[in-house]
């Protein structure tokens, strides 16, 4: 077992609960993740800020801080903590100043020179904060994870360089790393086509529509912070509090689809459809690793953005060392896939990095002329963009790979609330490993079980 390697796609806080399962297997871990989500403290950072989505990377970064002491757990209580989603927002900011400040409850376990390496790059992110006060950044929900990778990443002018700092200061594993699925100091947004011809622009509006009414604040607290000075105006304060219906929501929402998802494409900020590279160390991981997991975690806006950017399915299919592709199946539907069966799910990730290789074919006039010009004028006879603009049905399926090329095994809980048809699955060359539990939730415990008997 010391000599397995894994790649995990997964979604943010899903696959939180059962990182254990991954890491108790190996310490060489590579986690994968999307940098297009548009909610909660995110949301905001994304309004005032911009920059990629770092939010899930935050999530499983936190994660993976170990508890062995005292001081640990406390720098991970204070990179987990979020502040209050209500109240009053005087008393929220005030918080915040305390934190910024050194002088929060949360500092106290920390050592004075870790504190002040993390202070430094809340401090960053505080002094960019201000230099932006006509847009009003609103702290509710805000978490302190977050602004800490925000402040390093604008300090250093790199996520990954802001990643590095985070697991280094926090003392996570040098062999487990968490790596941005594309690499920008831009913001990466997501759209979905519908099948009824509907398109759905961003994270939020595809997986959990936020409400467009303002709910109003409630009543002031007066546990965090001392009466307001005469000097400062309650009422004018909270009239301008930007209203942000992504900043505090609920994945639970009872708003359906009004059609199946046709597809996910990324787009820019004019809505025009774009192809990112996806960031080397995913394809050389997949190149080098034995394993490749596609963990729980919402489908369309989790898994499938990971998956359809240039090169991804070709490097599955082909890759010399995945000897395991394994696909642990959701236990629960959600609102981008009701009524999907774990067929469904294969065919969808199947379609998805299918979609890569059609793109891959389809630019690739165009980027091999981009690469062997870099930096250089060129030329009139090379076209700057593809010759064609679409690939033919025949085409298409001479490009296309079987589900086989990107599965082995299928993950499944007994009481899974998505239906499972074992025999027509396995007619695809995929085996179907049961998983016996009380709830359609997996546990470390039962999941890291099957994960061994696979991968020995």
């Amino acid at each position: 077992m010391s000599k397995a390697s894994l790649v995990i796609v997964s979604g943010g806080s899903a696959c939180n609960d059962i990182a254990p399962a991954f890491q108790e297997i190996t310490q060489d871990v590579r986690y994968i993740l999307g940098i297009s989500d548009n909610g909660g403290s995110t949301s905001e950072l994304l309004r005032v800020l911009g920059g990629p989505s770092i939010g899930d990377l935050r999530a499983r970064l936190t994660r993976l801080i170990s508890e062995s002491s005292s001081e640990k757990k406390a720098i991970k209580d204070l990179l987990s903590y979020r502040l209050p989603s209500e109240g009053d927002i005087q008393a929220i900011r005030h918080e915040w100043n305390l934190i910024v400040q050194g002088r929060h409850r949360l500092w106290h376990p920390i050592a004075r020179d870790k504190k002040e390496s993390i202070r430094g790059f809340l401090v960053m992110f505080n002094f960019e904060i201000l230099k932006r006060a006509y847009k009003n950044f609103n702290f509710r929900n805000g978490s302190i994870g977050n602004f800490f990778l925000t402040g390093a990443r604008l300090f250093f002018g790199s996520l990954e360089a802001a990643i590095f700092i985070f697991a280094a200061i926090t003392g996570i594993e040098e062999e487990t790393s968490v790596i941005p699925v594309i690499i920008t100091n831009h913001t990466a947004s997501i759209a979905a086509e519908l099948q009824d011809g509907t398109t759905l622009r961003g994270q939020c509006e595809i997986s959990h529509p936020g409400s467009s009414q303002q709910q109003e604040p409630p009543v002031p607290s007066s546990i965090l912070s001392p009466p307001m000075p005469h000097y400062y105006n309650n009422e004018e304060e909270e009239e301008e509090e930007v209203s942000n219906s992504n900043l505090v929501f609920d994945k639970d929402t009872d708003v359906k689809l009004t059609a199946a998802v046709r597809r996910i494409y990324y787009m820019n900020a004019f809505g025009q459809e774009i192809f990112p590279w996806p960031n080397p160390n995913f394809i050389k991981h997949l190149n080098r690793a034995k394993t490749l997991i596609y963990s729980i975690g919402s489908l369309y806006t989790s898994i499938v953005p990971c998956l359809i950017l240039r090169g991804i399915g070709k490097s599955i299919a082909n890759s010399p060392t995945l000897k395991h592709k394994i696909l642990i199946l959701n236990g629960t539907s959600d609102r981008e896939t009701e009524g999907y069966s774990a067929l469904d799910f294969i065919l969808t990730i199947t379609e998805a990095l299918n979609q890569s290789q059609w793109v891959e074919s389809l630019q690739l006039e165009f980027f091999d002329a981009r690469l062997e010009y870099e930096g250089y004028p060129l030329p009139t006879d090379k076209p700057l963009r593809p010759s064609k603009n679409i690939l033919t049905e025949n085409e298409k399926d001479h490009i296309s790979s079987r589900p086989s090329s990107f599965f082995t095994h299928m993950i499944y809980l007994t009481n899974s609330e998505i239906p499972v048809d074992v025999a027509r699955i396995t007619e695809f060359g995929i085996k179907c490993i049961p998983v016996d539990s009380l709830e359609p939730l997996y546990t470390s415990t039962n999941l890291h079980e099957k994960l061994v008997q696979i991968i020995q």
